[in-house]
């Protein structure tokens, strides 16, 4: 199982999930601007992610090409849970009231959290 992610890392991930296969600096000019992190600090995320296991680092020709060793949806399953254990000590019913409350949902999310709300009735 990956460890934990922060939230520097889960910024690079992010780049890595949508672009697959990237070597460093690649990885660094796909970062939305304005994060203010230099090369350094992005192949310092690199190493502590291939160290994690979230990334396998393959050297090709002179770089490394990272590409993701773990899919998106399974690290945010992941961190999804460790949240849901944290804030809301894993009262599932809490942290969806809460969600529906706060949020600006569309007309859509709303039809859609219906039809999966009656499923979920339909399963009882």
């Amino acid at each position: 199982m990956p460890q934990k992610i922060s939230s520097a890392e889960w910024e690079v991930m992010n780049v890595v999930w949508e672009k697959q296969s990237l070597t460093a600096a690649e990885v660094f000019e796909a970062l939305p601007k304005g994060h203010g992190w230099k090369q350094k600090t992005v192949n310092t995320f690199l190493t502590r992610l291939v160290d994690k296991g979230v990334l396998a680092a393959d050297k090709q020709e002179k770089a490394y090409v990272y590409t993701a060793r773990v899919a998106r949806e399974k690290s945010v399953r992941i961190e999804g849970d460790s949240f849901l254990q944290r804030v809301f000590r894993g009262a599932t019913g809490d942290l969806m009231l809460h969600f529906c409350e706060n949020a600006e949902l569309s007309a859509d999310e709303i039809r859609e959290l219906e039809l999966l709300l009656k499923k979920k009735k339909a399963r009882k």
